[in-house]
């Protein structure tokens, strides 16, 4: 073998098989690759004639290719989807706020000006040089502008600095004033409120955009007066003179002053000049006493020209309202008393006397009238007797005979009051009025913060009887349920469940400590974590405060922490709702759960009919016979752990409840002396929302909450609770037994017995 065939056979190969595919097809019509002699690199003895190039191609023009156009199909098995550019409505129709303040500064004036007409102009601004920025003027960093004079008058930097900012593209009107002018807020909106802005808005707008165009000649200016150079700067730059508006008041004080006193200490003799109340500006000012003064005054102004306004509109609408039959409302303004649009809608009136009011609840109709109830009759029975008396002085009032009233959200409280008088010739008669008590105020929560729903929460359930540890037992179970419902979804966000226990056996706690490793194993989807807090044998303390001072010990204060009864049932829903409505330093949740009724009293006629198989009866059962035994009945175990369902025969929402509350540990810690000082006092409190009631720091959420429900259970209320508290204890424990349906159909099964043995 020769060094290298190897590599050189398959070389050697492909060229002897090229070659000769050339050679047999050297007679194709294929164009044949040319040497520089015009050859074919597979010569043959046949000489080729070289083709010349002929161009047949003609006149050739550029096809452009429009971009697809993305249509939107009402198809919705296309995929295709136009995608919309979103736009600001005002950007696009070119709407700009009404004018913009602008404050030459010097001294602390500009200060005093901005907290007082900054709040009725839409936009005030302040230039400073920077060597006059003190402490005060600082503070004002939004709308701030410092500058340097550089040599120059200040109308080039102000000029330059609203050029930057665009300033120009997002106001109508552009007021220049230095800090010692007040500019009276109500009269500068009224100038360009009145203007015709249909017709010279535009044309302003373009003389506005021309002085900053050219700006660059106003660089050169001399005067001596930054407000003299800023004049003639408009001159130069839009070449108009200025003209003073007769209908508005430019008001000096140098004009109608007595020398040595300052302004604020003649605001009445100016007031008491005409034109004085119209004036667009006052100057000079000298101290922040002067703004003060002057601002209050046009306060006053502004309020009386306004109440003049709403007296002209209402004697207006009196005047219209005779001419239109069945028109009129009452009061003014407000809109009348609209028809129920069909037979389900029908509102519901409550009707009281003198002592009783009669409620729309389900469980409970009558109701001493007293309290703020026995107030509001009393208000609306002086107002209709004055309405009635005021031409009638010779009527005797003799008592309120009945009366109705309604919430309606448009127009407030509505009441009918009829009212027995008697007359001199000794005849009743009843005299009936229709009255309205208006929403006067209503506000609006200003500055909610955000709130995300990523946080973290602990729920405390406080064990403190012997009795609780079985509803605890069955909580925990719930709880790995929930667990286990939700398995396909994994839940990033740490759930800690915590259970505090006092004054109960070793073998319950040990029962516990079991049950909530077991759940710490078995509920990973949820992140849960478990604890098991031991409580100090101290008694005097109530167990939910014990149990919270406990918990934010261990875990912090910057965490959500939710208080929850041993028989509560909760669902995930309820969780999320947690993270939203607990605010730090803003807001606690209080829920409204769906409390459930004895189960005996839902059952009692399967439970009675079982037991009265069992027995023959000689004689007639008594009410008190078949309660008796219904008492005997035990409740099972099982019944803790069985579905809740809300109906109106299974339960009710209970607005007396206050056991289960939501909030961040840092707030529990800063109302807590409040609680304790109750405690101190000797008061017993019923549950821990009295640390939040009656304070404005913290505002308080109740609303129904259908994802928690309570496990019916015997509820005590012992008589050392404030009065308060024993009065709503005392209601729940009433309202959670039954229902009026169910309570009455022991009594009425029994008067059926009776009428049996009687025949």
């Amino acid at each position: 073998m020769f060094y290298g065939a190897r590599s050189c056979a398959p070389l050697g190969v492909g060229f002897i098989v090229g070659l000769i595919i050339c050679i047999l097809t050297s007679t194709s019509t294929v164009l044949p690759i040319l040497d520089s002699s015009g050859y074919s690199l597979c010569r043959n003895h046949v000489k080729r004639s070289v083709k010349n190039f002929i161009d047949v191609s003609g006149p050739w023009k550029v096809n452009v290719r429009k971009a697809p156009v993305i249509r939107v199909s009402n198809d919705p098995s296309t995929d295709s989807k136009q995608v919309t550019r979103s736009r600001f409505a005002a950007t696009e129709l070119g709407i700009r706020e009404k004018v913009m303040v602008i404050v030459l500064g010097q001294s602390s004036l500009s200060v005093a000006l901005n907290s007082t007409i900054g709040r009725f102009v839409p936009k005030i601004h302040l230039f400073v040089e920077e060597s006059r920025i003190d402490v005060d003027i600082s503070t004002l960093a939004d709308n701030l502008s410092p500058y340097r004079p550089n040599g120059q008058h200040a109308h080039v930097h102000v000029l330059n600095t609203l050029f930057n900012k665009s300033f120009y593209e997002h106001y109508d009107w552009f007021v220049f004033v230095p800090d010692t002018t007040y500019i009276n807020p109500f009269r500068l909106m009224e100038f360009v409120n009145r203007r015709n802005f249909y017709n010279f808005k535009a044309y302003e707008h373009n003389r506005v955009y021309y002085i900053y165009r050219q700006r660059h000649v106003c660089a050169s200016i001399v005067a001596s007066s930054d407000e003299k150079a800023f004049e003639t700067c408009i001159h130069r730059a839009t070449n108009v003179t200025c003209t003073q508006d007769e209908a508005y008041q430019w008001w000096k004080t140098d004009d109608h002053s007595e020398e040595g006193l300052a302004i604020h200490d003649r605001i009445n003799y100016f007031s008491s000049v005409h034109g004085f109340n119209q004036s667009m500006t006052v100057s000079k000012l000298l101290s922040d006493a002067d703004i003060s003064a002057l601002h209050n005054h046009f306060l006053e102004v502004e309020k009386v020209r306004i109440n003049g306004e709403i007296n002209e509109i209402t004697v207006q609408l009196d005047n219209i309202a005779k001419t239109i039959p069945h028109s009129s409302t009452w009061p003014k303004g407000l809109p009348p008393v609209s028809k129920p649009p069909n037979r389900y809608q029908v509102p519901f009136w409550e009707y009281f006397t003198e002592t009783e009011i009669f409620k729309i609840e389900s469980n409970q109709n009558i109701h001493p009238l007293v309290g703020n109830d026995a107030l509001d009759v009393r208000e609306i029975v002086t107002s209709a007797r004055q309405l009635i008396e005021k031409n009638n002085s010779e009527m005797e009032f003799v008592r309120l005979r009945n009366g109705y009233r309604l919430f309606n959200a448009m127009r407030g409280m509505e009441y009918i009051v009829d009212l027995e008088y008697h007359t001199i010739e000794g005849s009743i008669f009843t005299k009936r009025v229709h009255l309205c008590r208006p929403i006067q105020h209503s506000q609006l929560v200003p500055n909610v913060p955000y709130v995300k729903e990523d946080t973290d929460i602990t729920l405390v359930i406080p064990v403190g009887l012997s009795e609780d540890v079985v509803p605890a037992r069955s909580l925990l179970v719930r709880h790995l349920r929930l667990c286990k419902s939700s398995i396909s979804q994994i839940d990033s966000r740490r759930t800690r469940l915590v259970i505090a226990v006092r004054g109960i056996s070793a073998l319950n706690v040990r029962q516990l400590s079991n049950d909530l490793i077991e759940l710490k194993k078995r509920c990973k989807s949820m992140q849960t974590e478990t604890a098991l807090l031991l409580l100090k044998p101290n008694v005097e303390l109530m167990v939910q405060i014990a149990a919270m001072d406990e918990a934010i010990d261990h875990y912090g204060q910057q965490t959500v922490y939710v208080l929850l009864s041993p028989y509560a049932d909760y669902q995930r829903e309820f969780l999320d709702r947690i993270r939203i409505n607990s605010i730090r330093h803003f807001q606690v949740f209080i829920p409204i759960p769906f409390a459930e009724f004895s189960p005996k009293i839902i059952e009692a006629d399967h439970l009675l009919s079982l037991q009265s198989n069992n027995t023959t009866k000689i004689f007639p059962e008594t009410l008190g016979d078949r309660i008796h035994r219904l008492s005997k009945e035990p409740t099972p175990l099982s019944d803790f752990t069985r579905p809740i369902v809300v109906h109106k025969n299974n339960g009710l929402f209970d607005t007396n409840d206050f056991s289960s509350i939501s909030m961040y540990g840092v707030d529990y810690v800063n109302m807590r002396p409040r609680l304790l000082q109750k405690l101190i006092d000797g008061e017993l409190v019923l549950d821990l929302s009295t640390m939040f009631m009656g304070q404005t720091d913290i505002h308080v959420l109740r609303a129904i909450e259908p994802s928690l429900k309570l496990r019916y259970h015997s509820r005590s209320c012992p008589s050392l609770l404030t009065n308060i508290d024993f009065a709503r204890c005392f209601a729940s424990q009433k309202q959670t037994i039954g229902s009026k349906a169910q309570l009455a159909n022991l009594v009425f099964n029994d008067l059926e017995d009776l009428s049996v043995f009687g025949k």
